[in-house]
């Protein structure tokens, strides 16, 4: 007998894949409103570039939930090797 179980990352691949796909579809809906011009194009051009950035940041959080803040923050500061020597592990 299997038993289905929700997990917390269902809901965010779902809000990602809607933001990713009904994002830019109402951007084009807000444009088209929009006399054409110099006005529109820029609306249309940072409005993309604020989907992809909120993507973005949205995956890179969602990496540092999966990794834990605390070893990402490590893993993010660090420059070196991150293998324990013999004379470290003591």
């Amino acid at each position: 007998m299997t038993r289905s179980i929700h997990e917390r990352s269902d809901s965010f691949g779902r809000v990602f894949s809607a933001v990713a796909m009904a994002g830019p579809v109402a951007l084009i809906a807000i444009a088209s409103a929009l006399s054409e011009g110099l006005a529109r194009g820029q609306l249309v051009v940072f409005g993309c570039i604020g989907i992809t950035l909120a993507l973005g940041v949205a995956l890179a959080l969602r990496t540092a939930y999966g990794l834990g803040f605390r070893k990402a923050f490590e893993l993010a500061v660090s420059k070196q090797n991150l293998e324990i020597g013999p004379e470290q592990a003591a």
